[in-house]
């Protein structure tokens, strides 16, 4: 690609901001041998996924209180206290994110929820300087679904081969490129820096 053709899209958690779920939900705990417990008795991550996919937060803590009520004050407490598992920023990316806002549009694709967007938004900012930002909660699909690039792309009158995506995980990485972006696994900002400038991308 070329720097007139590579348009950026950033995934959100672990790459533009840290998600750290096992840090916020470690306080309950005795160790961590107790939470991987937890975590694996209530099917944590596919439960949360749900929400990424639009289920209503409080909606979400409800049934899993139903179904589990031993640990019913755990699932308020994560969301009640959402910013604890998203704890900063990821160490270098938002140099290179907001220097390419600088210079042309920048995209996002993340798995999230609306709501807890809506919460985090406020203490970053910078979130604000996407061209267009599609969240999975928004469009009821979550990645690595081919879905949701296509709504990146229709909303935005988009070429897929005209991307460049960015994420950490290597589903959704190789989803992209199976639609047709091209796409980098994201591991820290100076491995992007490097991926950026051999594709002709500076800021």
């Amino acid at each position: 690609m070329t720097a007139t053709h590579a348009i950026p899209v950033f995934d959100i958690g672990q790459v533009l901001l840290r998600w750290e779920p096992r840090a916020a939900l470690a306080p309950h705990f005795d160790d961590g041998a107790a939470l991987d417990a937890f975590m694996e008795e209530v099917g944590f991550m596919d439960w949360h996924a749900r929400q990424d996919a639009g289920r209503a937060v409080a909606e979400a803590v409800a049934d899993h209180a139903a179904r589990f009520p031993h640990h019913a004050p755990v699932f308020a407490a994560f969301y009640d206290n959402w910013l604890d598992a998203v704890p900063g920023e990821v160490p270098g990316t938002r140099a290179i994110f907001e220097g390419l806002a600088a210079r042309g549009p920048v995209y996002g694709i993340s798995n999230f929820s609306r709501e807890l967007f809506d919460r985090t938004r406020p203490a970053h900012p910078f979130l604000d300087a996407f061209s267009g930002l599609v969240l999975s909660a928004d469009v009821g699909i979550n990645k690595p679904d081919p879905r949701i690039y296509a709504v990146l792309c229709e909303r935005h009158a988009l070429a897929p081969q005209a991307c460049l995506f960015i994420d950490d995980s290597p589903r959704n990485v190789e989803a992209a490129r199976t639609f047709g972006m091209d796409a980098v696994h994201f591991t820290d900002a100076p491995s992007l820096s490097a991926a950026l400038r051999a594709r002709g991308l500076a800021w």
